[in-house]
Formats: C-alpha cells, sequence, structure tokens
C-alpha cells in the first residue's frame, strides 16, 4: 500500500513568511530566500518509492514450546531480494499484546543493498499458552520523504510461542544419573557404586568379591555397594487465589511457575522408579476433603493424569473458597504414614508454612519447593521479599529441606543440588520397612 504523506508544512509557511517579507520590505534577498525552502517541498512531492514487495522476513522463535518465565528470544531478519537499494527500510514485528518485551526491541530501521539483510532481535518472558505473533510492517519510504509504501509480507520460520507447563520434561523412557530423587539407603547390598567393604562370609557371591585386594594381601573380602531404593512422594501444589499473582505485566502467575515446577518434579521422580501422587489445594473438586487428588503410581499414563490434574488447577476460575488448612491436612492425611510431602507454593502467606510445621508433628519427610515471584523493585516488593525469606526459614527451622527457586535460575539447576526428598531418612524407613 502506498500513500502520499503531507510534509514539510512548515517549509511552506517558511517560504510565505519569506516572501511577505521580502515583498513588503522590497528585499530581493528574501524573496530569494523564499525560495530554498520551496526546493524541499518539491523535492518531497516529486520523489516516489517503490513497493516493498521485495523484501523477505523470517522469524525464529528459541525455544519453543517454553516453559512459564523462560526468557525467549525472537530473531527477526528482513532480506532485500530486489535489485534496488532500499535506502530507508523501517520493520516492525507484531509481537502478541499478552507477552512482555524484556529485552531489545522489535522495530529496527536501516538501508540495504541487493542481497543485504537487517536483523531485529528481541526478548519476551513465557506464559502458558499459544501466542501468534501478527505478521510484521515493512515501511519504505522515498528519499524525500514524501511518500510511504506498507506491507506486511508472511513471514517464513515460526509463527507462535508455545508454552507448557511441561516444556523441557523429559520422557520417562529415558535413563540418566543427573536426576534428583533416587534414594539411597543406610544399608549396604547390591548396586554399582561402592559403598564399603566387610570381611567375607560364606555364600556370598562370586561377583561382590574384592578379587584385587584378595591379590594383594591375600585376604577375602566382600564389597557392598549403596543400594537404591523407591519411596512414595506425593506432591501438593498450592494453587489458591491469593497465588495467582505475577512479578510483572506480561509475566507468568505464581500458579504458573509453581504449577511447572510441579510437572518437572514429579517427571524426574518418576524417571527414578518413586510413586509419585498429587494433591491439589485450594480447588474445589470431588476429590477426598475438596482436594484434585491423585493417587501416587507410577508410568507414562499416570504422568499424563497428574499433568492433566495440575492444567485444571491453572485453569480454575474463581469459585466457592475453600479451606485450605483442611486440604493441607487431609493431603498428609491420603498419602499414608510413610509418604514423603512435597510442598509446592511461593510462600506468599503463613498457610503453608503452618502445613509444614503440622506435617513435621506427624513425623512426616517434607520439601518445600519455592518459586520467587516478588518484585522487589519497589519498597512494598522488598518487604514481601523479607517475608517470604523468612517464611523459608521456618519451614527450614520446623525440619524440611527447602529449594528456593529464584527467577533467571533454571529449574533443573535450583533441583539438583536439593532434591534427595530427605533421602537419608526415608531410606532408612524403607530399609526398616523391609
Amino acid at each position: 500500500m502506498r500513500r502520499r504523506r503531507v510534509r514539510w508544512r512548515g517549509a511552506v509557511a517558511a517560504a510565505l513568511i519569506l516572501a511577505v517579507a521580502g515583498i513588503w520590505n522590497r528585499s530581493a534577498v528574501l524573496v530569494l530566500g523564499a525560495a530554498i525552502p520551496l526546493v524541499f517541498v518539491a523535492y518531497g512531492a516529486l520523489s516516489t518509492v517503490d513497493s516493498p514487495d521485495g523484501v523477505a522476513v523470517a522469524r525464529t522463535v528459541d525455544p519453543t514450546p517454553a516453559p512459564p518465565g523462560r526468557p525467549v528470544t525472537v530473531t527477526l531478519t528482513a532480506t532485500n531480494e530486489s535489485d534496488r537499494t532500499l535506502s530507508d527500510l523501517r520493520v516492525v514485528d507484531g509481537v502478541p499484546d499478552a507477552l512482555q518485551v524484556v529485552d531489545g526491541s522489535p522495530r529496527a530501521g536501516a538501508a540495504l543493498d541487493p542481497g543485504e539483510a537487517c536483523t531485529v532481535e528481541y526478548t519476551v518472558v513465557a506464559r502458558r499458552g499459544e501466542y501468534e505473533f501478527a505478521p510484521p510492517r515493512v515501511r519504505l519510504r522515498s528519499s524525500g520523504a514524501g511518500m510511504v509504501a506498507t506491507a506486511e509480507p508472511r513471514p517464513s520460520g515460526d509463527e507462535r510461542l508455545v508454552c507448557r507447563l511441561d516444556a523441557d520434561a523429559p520422557p520417562l523412557a529415558e535413563r540418566g544419573d543427573d536426576f534428583v530423587g533416587r534414594l539411597t539407603a543406610d544399608r549396604p547390598g547390591r548396586g554399582v557404586q561402592f559403598h564399603s567393604t566387610r570381611e567375607y562370609r560364606r555364600g556370598d557371591a562370586a561377583d561382590r568379591i574384592d578379587w584385587r585386594g584378595y591379590a594383594q594381601r591375600g585376604e577375602l573380602a566382600t564389597v557392598e555397594y549403596e543400594r537404591w531404593v523407591s519411596t512414595t512422594v506425593v506432591v501438593v501444589l498450592d494453587a489458591r487465589e491469593r497465588n495467582r499473582v505475577a512479578a510483572g505485566p506480561g509475566r507468568p502467575t505464581a500458579v504458573e511457575r509453581s504449577a511447572y515446577a510441579a510437572v518437572r518434579t514429579v517427571t524426574a521422580l518418576m524417571r527414578v522408579g518413586h510413586d509419585v501422587g498429587l494433591a491439589v489445594v485450594g480447588r474445589n473438586a470431588r476429590g477426598p476433603g475438596g482436594l484434585d487428588w491423585v493417587d501416587p503410581g507410577i508410568g507414562s499414563g499416570h504422568r499424563s493424569r497428574l499433568t492433566a490434574s495440575v492444567e485444571r488447577a491453572v485453569e480454575m476460575d474463581v469459585g466457592t473458597p475453600v479451606d485450605a488448612t483442611h486440604q493441607f491436612r487431609k493431603a498428609a492425611e491420603l498419602s499414608g504414614p510413610r509418604a514423603q510431602l512435597l510442598l509446592v507454593s511461593p510462600l506468599l502467606d503463613g498457610r503453608p508454612v503452618e502445613a509444614v510445621e503440622t506435617w513435621g508433628s506427624l513425623g512426616r519427610a517434607r520439601t518445600v519447593l519455592s518459586p520467587d515471584v516478588v518484585s522487589a523493585t519497589t519498597v512494598g516488593g522488598r518487604l514481601d521479599a523479607v517475608r517470604r525469606r523468612a517464611r523459608l526459614a521456618r519451614c527450614q527451622s520446623a525440619g524440611a529441606r527447602t529449594v528456593d527457586w529464584r527467577r533467571g535460575t533454571p529449574l533443573a539447576l535450583a533441583l539438583e543440588y536439593a532434591f534427595e526428598v530427605e533421602a537419608r531418612r526415608s531410606a532408612a524407613t524403607a530399609g526398616g520397612g523391609g
């Protein structure tokens, strides 16, 4: 689309003023000076511009799918595929309204020779859902800026940003040693990782004899390995209405980040053989005690049921207020005396802390994973951050393992250091019960 732009109104006014002043004062210099702004007016009126059809656009969105809160880089490249020079090219990408640009700019301007390209790169924060990018707007201006031609070419490459709770969650079929949640028993036995040696006893298997030590010392000894055990873990997701707040516009809510953490944790624990259950607090459901409850289990089908329950927790509408204290207590009752409780909560108030203390009085192994959604850019935000850290410290003093998932830190890295889920205590319980 081409259109003529009315410019140089000031130049026309200046020419008229100089001409009138020259005639009034009978000054040839002022009359001649009036011709100078008229030159700019004439140049702008006579200059033309071609259509920007020769501009090819490609867009890359990386990564997609992405988890909530993940910075996503969008790269838009405009290439001059025509045989003429584009002296004034402007490009603006069609960023979805619901996404917040946190770095860079979705617009750029350049002069391109044939075959040259300019790149627009910016960063948005992923929010749960699918977001379609509008076609970018490409605009050419004539050398005199009197005419513009605009087009919205369909870009090649990515057209949408997909944000899912299970993004980056590996399939259960994959195995590896880089996952948290594996529990080792205090009592040694068969395994693959060395634990200790003991005196040989008649009947010990030949593949467990320390033959190297026998060759060196002439004494028989039996090798003991760390024994891996599985346990039951119930993830308690704090999805109350008060947690549906975000650190800023265009950013995921605390419930979205908690839900993503719950899905990643479920996947990691199930991959190493643990039975995993789920209790959603803050939602009126048909389960026992009004909970959205999923019994502990294993397998990819079971993980799908857990993920679906987490999705419902994120999507739920404001409904009848629930008794969160009762639901926290009911989650502990349903999980059974030997199950570990893993609370995922932003800790924006003291209710989940009280639940952790109550679980401790029942002798339960507890872990608290808390995503940080508090903005510290204001006085009120800094005060909220101090209160949140105090709640984390209170959970820790009550005997719970705490994981503070800060913004900007990959969740896998936060879990790597913290998620054995009270391994020694639970492994000793499992060993004693066997």
